[in-house]
């Protein structure tokens, strides 16, 4: 068992250790999960646009492969992944 502090504005250390261990790199996105009673837990978010990339990268090496088909899949993660980030926003920047 691992103790951690956390520091100002909510900020946790990974010990080296697990982030080696897991592959933790900095800007790692995770889900927090209450469990109640005070605990809870933290799960690396695995992003679609993470996967989508490793699977076009090997796609060009398949036959099946056509780019104007990953196109949308790929804009559309993107929209989901900076609005679960960033939240609504307008073009003016502000929250709606």
């Amino acid at each position: 068992m691992t103790t951690v502090q956390m520091r100002g504005k909510g900020t946790i250390t990974f010990p080296a250790k697990l982030r080696s261990k897991y592959k933790l790199q900095e800007g790692e996105v995770f889900t927090i999960i209450d469990l109640g009673g005070g605990s809870f837990m933290l799960v690396p978010k695995t992003l679609e646009v993470d996967a989508l990339s490793r699977r076009i990268a090997q796609s060009p090496k398949e036959e099946d492969f056509d780019i104007e088909t990953w196109l949308p899949v790929i804009k559309e993660e993107r929209k989901k992944f900076f609005q679960e980030k960033y939240g609504d926003v307008n073009p003016s920047g502000n929250s709606r």
